[in-house]
Formats: C-alpha cells, structure tokens, sequence
C-alpha cells in the first residue's frame, strides 16, 4: 500500500505543526481549519477503517481525542469541540476536532494556514497540554 499524506507526516516526509504525539497515534493541526485550532488525531496505523483498528488502539486513539478536546477546550473557551471520525478523503483512520466557539459552525475546509499561523495556534495549544 502507497504511503497516506499521514503517513508521510509521521515518517516527517511533510511538513506539520505537531501537537502531541506517541507511539501510536500523532495529532497535528488542520492545513485547512474551518475553526482556529481545528486539529486531526492520526492512527500510526495506516488502516482506512476506524472499526478495523484493534480494541486496545482504538481505546488509546479516543483517550487522545478526549483529552486533546479538554485541551481546545480551554484554549479557546469553546462551546463544546466536535470530533468527527474520517477516513474516505484519506484513507487513513484519523479524527478530527472541531473547536467551536460559536454558531452557526460550517465543517468545510477554510483557507490554507501558514506556517506562522500554525506555530502560534500551536503554541497556545500546546500551553494547555
């Protein structure tokens, strides 16, 4: 199987503004945020199927997400964070979060960030962490 854009991301392939990152998932800010902060949670694991992760990976990855949520959460005083499970546009498990400040919210893709962006979103959430 070719290598997903995540893939190449983990193996630093492609450039990212990493969040958090451990022996099985990675988490790094949306190129495209609809929503300042709008992150992805990424399985190491190139699987296309959330379902066809195993149990114990699936746990870690949700923890993850739960406690990155906590983290948006007080980084931007959201309403609550959307957490949305993906797979078809790339076909590797990946999560993503959504904070929302307000609504209406609108999930498409924004503006391409630059990299100075990402640095200082990045930094503001990695204080919380």
């Amino acid at each position: 199987m070719e290598d997903s854009v995540f893939t190449k991301i983990i193996k630093r392939e492609l450039p990212a503004e990493i969040i958090y990152e451990d022996d099985s998932v990675i988490a790094i800010l949306d190129l495209f945020p609809s929503v300042e902060g709008a992150m992805l949670v990424i399985s190491k694991l190139q699987l296309p199927y959330f379902a066809n992760l195993d149990d114990v990976t699936y746990a870690h990855l949700m923890a993850i997400v739960k406690r990155l949520s906590k983290v948006l959460d007080a980084t931007f005083s959201t309403l609550r964070t959307c957490v949305v499970i993906e797979g078809f546009e790339v076909p590797h498990v990946h999560v993503r979060l959504y904070p929302v400040q307000q609504l209406p919210f609108d999930m498409s893709p924004g503006p391409q960030a630059s990299p100075e962006e990402l640095r200082s979103v990045g930094e503001r959430v990695r204080a919380n962490l």
